[in-house]
């Protein structure tokens, strides 16, 4: 069994740039349950427990809580608690000179919340986070711990944001971040303990490892923490790196790896994945059971205990952990980093600039980072978490038992912003096909239970919704869409006998009506496809400059490199036509579809063939009659503003159309290719074009 014995446990909502990272990196995660219990001894002996696992269930695991007054004044409580912390922060937070000397015991006793809400409830949250003895949590700094409570959204004792880890443990993620530091010419250096740093010649710095060897470098990042920073400086630390770095304070704790139940709450449906357990003398521990939060599946429990209060049974390794706590001392201490940070070609970074989650570690590495580069960036701040209303949290229900029950084949995930992780279907097998979609605004599942796949493409649009891997995402999502709709096709199953896009909703049948009334209204007759293609074509030149190339040739182009340009292909793919019709210099061409005049003004330069060409854009007209004049060819060519079924009576001894019959339509593909054939002079070629 493969085991993280510190797992790294984040959300979309208190950890964005360790997502961010995680996506850029390419390490795929999956969901972690990390309920909460407490087991405690109260003063007077009783015992008091209860659990956040599964529900109201687990919260009266301790069945005696139902009827006793004071354990619902705890829950009057934490709603209050919330109220108060809330305004508290918003209060510091607007006046920014303000201390932030209070300490959490201060907190509390000027809220006067109820003793038990400070036993059962705040002091083990606290401990449990700091590992550190219950009283010892009242010391330390009100404001820090508070934001702490905010940011990871402890005040609710249910729904959660979802929290996830990274797939296949953490050996993935460091092999991921091993391969591109060093494919950036980074050299690693493990199993490397550092002795001491000293100053060398003329700014640099001499380390030196306790093998005994050494090394010079023009500037140094501590990534440990303070303490050990102190340490490898030694007698060179500054007065003011003494000073800062020395108001960090650390709980250091024994933590042991076993398989002994008792170190669990006594009452099974009380276990949890972070389990506080205390008692009357005030000695606390945590065990964490591995197995739930890394989706273990194995009937052996693999709990991991912090400070037990005795050396657990069947111990399967022991090893020794310190951890910073927020003290009042530590708060002031971080808002004095700038004054070292980098002052002598030293920089600091490590968890103890925050809280000593992963997130504070990367937000200081990546601060620092940018600081010896002297550059700056943002980091991301928490996002706010999605609150759909009753009718997009019913559309959302509706859109989830959709894809449940659709996708089979590949592997679609959801991933709400500042939220939860929706997964379909799954990625192994022979067709590894995998897509992760992010929702950015509920609305995305009201459109998309309203209007169906209309409305999926329509959110999309709108920016309700985007794709992590911003090259394949979309492309993948079809070919998942695609692999299972040929499978329900195959199938003789209930669903696939309706469809494989059934609508959830009327309102999609209906929306699909009207885009298909809208469809049927705007058929390709005469008159009709001359206001299409100006609804389209007409915009202006100037808004299809932005994107095409100088040529102005808007058809695919036939690329043979991957580096090669928009204008390299278009040259070959105008050629290429050209070529294929054998065009001679006594020949009278017709271009259907003539466009910006690209293919009118590369024939004639080439062949000193006489061309006509056809377009229904007023636009395009103007813009090849130009370019034309510019370059001296109007006895060569002409353009005509008319439709192909009102072509002056003619032969041409070439025809050619590229990608325009797109815009004939089905039931007018007779009457295109008759119009062809008619203009056609006998021995004559006709070259077409079709984007597949």
């Amino acid at each position: 069994v493969h085991l993280d014995l510190c797992p790294m446990v984040f959300n979309q909502a208190t950890s964005p740039n360790m997502m961010q990272w995680l996506e850029l990196l390419g390490v795929e995660i999956e969901r972690a349950e990390i309920p909460f219990s407490v087991s405690t001894k109260m003063d007077n002996g009783s015992q008091c427990y209860w659990s956040t696992s599964n529900g109201i269930s687990s919260l009266l695991a301790q069945k005696s809580n139902a009827l006793r007054p004071s354990f619902w004044c705890v829950i009057r409580d934490i709603l209050k608690f919330k109220t108060d912390v809330l305004g508290y922060l918003e209060y510091h937070e607007s006046n920014p000179d303000l201390d932030q000397n209070e300490t959490l015991g201060q907190f509390i006793q000027s809220h006067e919340y109820s003793h038990l809400f400070q036993e059962a409830y705040l002091i083990p949250i606290c401990a449990s986070v700091w590992t550190c003895p219950s009283q010892g949590v009242l010391g330390f700094s009100a404001f820090s711990v508070l934001s702490f409570f905010r940011n990871h959204d402890l005040f609710q004792l249910f729904g959660h944001t979802e929290s996830f880890i990274v797939n296949g443990r953490l050996r993935s993620f460091v092999d991921k971040v091993r391969v591109e530091l060093e494919g950036m010419g980074c050299r690693i250096k493990t199993s490397c303990a550092v002795k001491s740093m000293s100053c060398y010649g003329g700014g640099g710095y001499r380390v030196q490892e306790e093998d005994g060897l050494e090394e010079i470098y023009d500037k140094v990042i501590l990534g440990i923490h303070a303490p050990a920073a102190l340490k490898v400086l030694g007698d060179e630390a500054t007065h003011e790196e003494l000073r800062i770095l020395g108001a960090f304070q650390y709980i250091y704790s024994d933590i042991y790896l076993h398989c002994d139940k008792r170190l669990m709450p006594q009452n099974p449906s009380a276990w949890s994945a972070w389990n506080f357990l205390g008692g009357t003398n005030r000695a606390v521990f945590v065990t964490y059971w591995l197995n739930l939060i890394q989706n273990i599946d194995s009937a052996r429990p693999f709990l991991v205990t912090i400070n037990p209060p005795h050396v657990p049974d069947h111990v399967l390794l022991k090893w020794c952990a310190s951890q910073p706590i927020p003290s009042v001392a530590a708060v002031k201490a971080f808002l004095e980093l700038d004054k070292i940070q980098g002052k002598r070609g030293i920089w600091f970074c490590g968890e103890d600039q925050g809280h000593g989650l992963q997130e504070y570690g990367l937000k200081a590495g990546k601060v620092v980072a940018q600081g010896v580069l002297g550059k700056n960036g943002d980091l991301l701040v928490n996002p706010k978490q999605m609150v759909p209303s009753w009718t997009e949290a019913g559309a959302r229900l509706l859109v989830a038992r959709f894809l449940n029950r659709s996708i089979s084949i590949g592997n679609l995930i959801l991933l709400e912003d500042g939220g939860s992780m929706l997964s379909f279907g799954n990625a192994s097998g022979k067709r590894h096909v995998k897509s992760v979609l992010r929702v950015h605004d509920p609305m995305f599942y009201w459109k998309v239970a309203t209007e169906s796949d209309l409305g999926l493409a329509d959110a999309y649009i709108n920016g309700w919704c985007s794709f992590v891997d911003k090259k394949e995402g979309l492309l993948n999502l079809f070919l998942i869409f695609i692999a299972n709709r040929d499978a329900h096709k195959s199938s003789s199953s209930v669903v696939s006998k309706r469809g494989w896009w059934t609508p959830m909703l009327l309102t999609a049948g209906l929306a699909s009506a009207k885009y298909f009334l809208r469809h049927t209204s705007r058929k390709n007759s005469v008159t009709q496809t001359r206001r299409n293609i100006s609804q389209h074509y007409d915009l202006s030149n100037d808004f299809f400059s932005l994107f095409l190339d100088k040529t102005m040739t808007y058809s695919c182009g036939i690329f043979k490199r991957e580096d090669e340009s928009l204008e390299e292909s278009q040259i070959r793919k105008l050629n290429l036509l050209i070529d294929k019709a054998k065009v001679e210099r006594d020949h009278h061409v017709l271009d259907i579809g003539s466009g910006w005049g690209s293919l009118a003004i590369e024939m004639v330069k080439q062949t000193g063939c006489k061309y006509t060409g056809i377009t229904l854009s007023e636009e395009q007209l103007k813009y090849a009659q130009g370019k034309v004049k510019e370059a001296g060819l109007e006895d060569h060519i002409t353009f005509l503003l008319c439709d192909y079924r009102q072509i002056p009576a003619s032969k041409y001894d070439r025809i050619i159309s590229c990608e325009m019959i797109e815009h004939v339509g089905h039931e007018y593909l007779d009457a295109f290719f008759t119009c062809c054939e008619s203009h056609l002079a006998q021995d004559g070629l006709f070259v077409l074009q079709v984007r597949c």
